[in-house]
């Protein structure tokens, strides 16, 4: 028989992580919607997952978080299995890799999915025996050691070697079954083993379709979309035939069935010994019942749209963290919050504070309606969005909703921004802007000879000048007030050198630096401007040329950018189909580039990225979730207050880096010992100075107390904190 090399990675990760806490410079962690629970199994604790994170859920309800970011090797969880003799989770993917946790190890077997002998390598499920993982595939059943974490054969269920779709396996009576495309397979199992070359086929079910079997008490039943048959037999016990049977779960005493019905109705049907029905849970509770767990006193189902229900005394859907549906709109950043709207997929939206997630769908009695663009006001905290018909304002701390229609013309707002000056301007697709001055609203009307259907993103900058995205590759569309100008205009902004310079008329994202320059990114790179009064000077970008590999070439050319984000050090954040670049402040160097394969970024598709000033994390939503990185850079305070040095004491066997935050802009930061001596020196990175631990020959310092000292642009210095380096570091 066929055996499948076997590539094992083992290696030591914190991978339940009892809470989504901010974590050291240079750790990742996710935001993902866990309202969509498709597996549920019952080992050491419950184990529940969405397509991207697994949670475990201890008999205090305590809850713990696993995903790329803890260790995962992948996203899109397609099936969990529990090994019960060696106490280890076996989780696989939609791309048929499968990780192993045993404890605070990971085993990665990527066989499968790297082998090139099978055009198809889809695995259907997975059964435990003993110290085996039977893996039912596309082409046949792999059999893993659980012990050693190796494959150990490939078995296709006929006597001519041939692959076969094998759907699902079952162990019972020393016999071993096996639904596949060519109907049910039996084979005899002796010494844990199957008996080669004695498969043998059950004719009368070739027809029948059997997907999914299961044992209880001895017997195999089999199931299809909509009827249960215990074999032999082709007489179905049960038919569901206005709904279909998503999960059959064994239970005591008989098993429980997940029905779903039309209409986005779901029920879970118990079958008790003697094969009577009764209903455990109607169509008032589920939507999309997945799997189910019935542990004592406890009934557990995974619920693919509202996520894990769980009936002790009363039943009960468990909040599982993360926003209630993946964010679509466009969010908003400020020091304290993250405000998030859903789109067009849900009402409402999220926010992230505190370590902490919240889904807001209503205000009061008021519900809200679908949410395209979010902003947050620089003088009170309150919140500002876009929707279909107008704009929303939160007041009162948020409790209280205003709803705001700026004029009367046709149209959607799409995107909405809060100026250095407190004044709300917001995009109307098909019209232009509108801007609030005091209590009144005025629109600015994009002249009548220029593209309006379809505008969705602009910025306005520090000058005051509105950059807004032109529709259907119309380049730049740049309006200039007389708040700050003596002419009021509106000029397009296009690819020719004396008219803007584009590197396309494509463009995809626009973002404003801390010194004002206005980076404009496009299906063919980025531009940069630093334009004056656009109605008597010229108004053209600087394109980079940067080198790659020995060519020199324009920054990001051929590259899609679909995002821009900067940093507390200027730095730039740009997202792409590509992954996610951190790009130095000319955006000469590539400081960084995260790509769903180095990194725990759930796709490489990034489509806004937001910065929290005062932490420096980085918050990617990609066009699969979305989630963050603890980076380098925060904003420089206007006066030194506060220092946070973090770790601080720094504990035994630390290897990460050190923050020293809340300094002056670009701050120079110097560390000594008690008596003086320099050891290192660095430059802030905006408000925040990172150190490894190390001296300037990069040797490890010594256990004791540190001194930090950080100098201003003015040149006054002065101690700002002290650093303790505990004993074994």
């Amino acid at each position: 028989m066929r055996k499948l090399l076997t590539i094992g990675i083992i290696f030591t990760s914190s991978l339940l992580s009892a809470q989504n806490k901010l974590g050291a410079i240079g750790q990742w962690r996710a935001h993902f919607d866990n309202h969509s629970i498709q597996q549920i199994v019952k080992g050491d604790i419950i184990y529940a997952a969405s397509p991207f994170q697994i949670i475990g859920i201890d008999s205090m309800q305590n809850k713990y978080w696993m995903d790329k970011s803890t260790g995962l090797h992948e996203i899109d969880i397609k099936l969990l299995a529990w090994d019960p003799t060696q106490n280890q989770l076996i989780i696989s993917y939609a791309n048929s890799n499968i990780d192993i946790l045993k404890r605070d190890q990971i085993f990665n077997i990527n066989a499968i999915q790297l082998s090139t002998q099978y055009p198809n390598h889809t695995i259907n499920a997975i059964r435990v025996y003993n110290q085996w993982a039977f893996v039912a595939t596309n082409f046949g059943i792999v059999v893993i050691d659980l012990l050693n974490h190796e494959i150990k054969d490939t078995w296709y269920p006929n006597n001519n070697q041939q692959s076969t779709i094998t759907f699902d396996i079952a162990i019972a009576n020393d016999t071993l079954l096996a639904a596949t495309e060519n109907g049910l397979w039996s084979c005899p199992f002796q010494h844990n083993w199957i008996v080669p070359n004695k498969w043998n086929t059950l004719n009368n079910f070739n027809a029948i379709s059997i997907n999914a079997l299961i044992v209880q008490s001895g017997n195999i039943y089999g199931y299809n979309k909509h009827s249960i048959f215990k074999t032999p037999s082709i007489t179905p016990i049960a038919n569901f035939t206005n709904a279909s049977i998503q999960k059959i779960d064994t239970t005591q005493n008989g098993f429980n069935a997940c029905i779903q019905y039309p209409n986005n109705k779901g029920a879970l049907i118990q079958f008790n010994k003697d094969l009577s029905l009764a209903t455990l849970v109607d169509t008032t509770q589920l939507i999309a019942p997945m799997a189910s767990i019935a542990d004592a006193a406890q009934l557990w189902i995974a619920d693919s749209v509202q996520g894990l229900w769980l009936k002790k005394q009363m039943p009960t859907w468990i909040n599982l963290g993360g926003p209630k549906a993946s964010i679509q709109g466009k969010a908003s950043i400020n020091e304290l919050i993250l405000v998030a709207p859903f789109g067009k997929q849900l009402p409402g939206f999220a926010s992230f504070e505190g370590n902490e997630w919240n889904s807001i769908t209503q205000i009061g009695n008021v519900k809200l309606p679908y949410l395209n663009a979010a902003a947050i006001s620089k003088q009170d905290n309150s919140f500002w969005f876009t929707n279909n018909t107008g704009l929303s304002h939160l007041t009162n701390n948020n409790t209280q909703i205003e709803n705001i229609s700026p004029n009367q013309l046709l149209g959607n707002y799409t995107a909405i921004q809060i100026d250095q000056n407190n004044s709300v301007w917001a995009l109307q697709d098909n019209q232009g802007l509108v801007k609030q001055t005091n209590t009144n609203w005025n629109t600015l009307s994009i002249p009548g000879n220029l593209s309006r259907n379809g505008l969705n993103q602009f910025i306005v900058n520090n000058q005051g000048q509105a950059w807004v995205i032109a529709p259907n590759n119309q380049g730049i569309y740049l309006y200039q007030s007389k708040d700050n100008y003596t002419t009021e205009i509106w000029k397009q902004l296009n690819t020719q050198a004396s008219n803007g310079n584009l590197p396309s008329m494509h463009v995809t994202s626009i973002a404003n630096d801390i010194t004002g320059s206005v980076w404009v990114g496009t299906d063919n790179g980025i531009g940069i401007f630093n334009c004056g009064d656009i109605s008597t000077e010229p108004c053209n970008a600087y394109l980079p040329i940067v080198n790659n590999n020995g060519f020199k070439g324009y920054l990001f050319q051929y590259e899609t950018v679909n995002c821009i984000a900067v940093d507390g050090a200027n730095r730039k954040w740009i997202g792409t189909n590509n992954g996610a670049w951190l790009l130095s402040v000319d955006g000469l160097e590539i400081i960084e580039h995260f790509t769903k394969a180095n990194s725990p970024l759930p796709t490489d598709t990034i489509l806004q990225i937001l910065i929290a000033p005062k932490s420096g994390e980085v918050f990617f939503n990609t066009s699969k979730q979305m989630v963050s990185y603890r980076g380098t850079a925060t904003q420089g305070k206007t006066t030194q207050s506060n220092i946070q040095i973090f770790p601080n004491p720094i504990p035994p066997y630390f290897n990460g880096t050190i923050a020293i935050r809340g300094l002056v802009e670009n701050a120079l930061v110097k560390i000594t010992d008690l008596s003086g001596k320099l050891l290192y020196q660095t430059q802030a990175l905006g408000g925040q100075a990172i150190w490894n631990g190390r001296t300037y020959e990069g040797k490890k310092v010594a256990t004791g107390i540190y001194l930090v000292f950080a100098r201003d642009q003015a040149g006054n210095e002065n101690t700002v904190g002290k650093i303790v380096i505990a004993d074994g570091y």
